[in-house]
């Protein structure tokens, strides 16, 4: 045999062995190729499933959180019904029938009991409107939540800025949310930064509404000193919302919020300054 016919010979067996093998190995490969795809999705779906476990854990204690907030929220209402405008009215039923009785023996102690009467049912009603709009004021769902916040910088005790970038309504659950978090950040600034001035920003963006509140105070501003700030926590969380705090000693302090939400309904609102 020729040099050329014995190498032409030895490709063909060496080919004929390569298939073969190929053939041969190819359910070991395919199974070896699985087994690592196998653990690989498994590595996958531990820690898919610890994530979740991890994230429904996370959801019951908030939700826990905003239930028991809910019903403290209720004994407050009720309270605050009972010694307010509740005992007013007692008292001015009390005093009409003491009135009643005075009519006909001593006109002028009717009419100053009357007039004392009229001023404690106008007492009885701002309470009443004062009780509305802790639980939820009429202005934020007529108006939404830039006008209530604008009308609470009215009556903050420091100078506020507003500015509002909202091109839609927000679902109401979340302006409430936003609005009664932003209220108790501005109680905070006056309370207790020593501020003279604060700023809140309200931004929606690509799915989440984001507000600023900034003061110009002492800072270190700490959720673990005091309930508020927690209270805060809590009412995010139940939007899967969040709460960022920058605060350094000397000031300034800026506290962020941003809750996940759609817009809702078409509204514009601009920019607004409390001198």
């Amino acid at each position: 045999m020729s040099p050329r016919m014995m190498s032409i010979a030895l490709r063909l067996v060496f080919g004929t062995g390569m298939v073969l093998a190929g053939i041969l190995l190819a359910p070991y490969a395919v199974r070896g190729y699985a087994e690592v795809a196998r653990r690989v999705l498994d590595q996958d779906g531990r820690a898919t499933h610890a994530q979740l476990t991890k994230r429904v854990a996370q959801l019951t204690e908030t939700r826990a959180d905003a239930v028991g907030s809910q019903a403290a929220e209720l004994r407050r209402i009720e309270r605050d019904l009972h010694d307010g405008a509740q005992a007013r009215l007692v008292a001015i039923g009390m005093t009409l029938g003491t009135i009643e009785h005075l009519m006909e023996t001593d006109q002028a102690a009717a009419r100053e009991l009357l007039s004392e009467a009229r001023q404690s049912s106008a007492r009885a009603l701002q309470e009443l409107r004062d009780l509305v709009r802790g639980i939820h004021p009429p202005v934020l769902a007529e108006r939404g939540l830039g006008d209530a916040v604008r009308l609470l910088a009215l009556d903050s005790a420091l100078p506020t800025e507003v500015f509002v970038s909202l091109p839609d309504r927000l679902p109401a659950p979340v302006e409430a949310a936003a609005y009664f978090s932003i209220s108790e950040l501005l109680a905070n600034a006056a309370k207790h930064s020593e501020a003279d001035q604060v700023w809140v920003d309200i931004l929606y963006r690509a799915g989440f509404l984001r507000v600023t509140v900034t003061d110009d105070g002492v800072g270190v501003a700490d959720p673990s000193r005091g309930t508020g700030l927690r209270g805060i926590e809590r009412r995010l969380g139940t939007f899967d919302g969040v709460l960022a705090i920058d605060s350094t000693s000397g000031g300034p302090t800026t506290i962020t919020l941003e809750l996940p939400c759609e817009l809702s309904s078409p509204r514009t609102s601009t920019s607004f300054a409390k001198a």
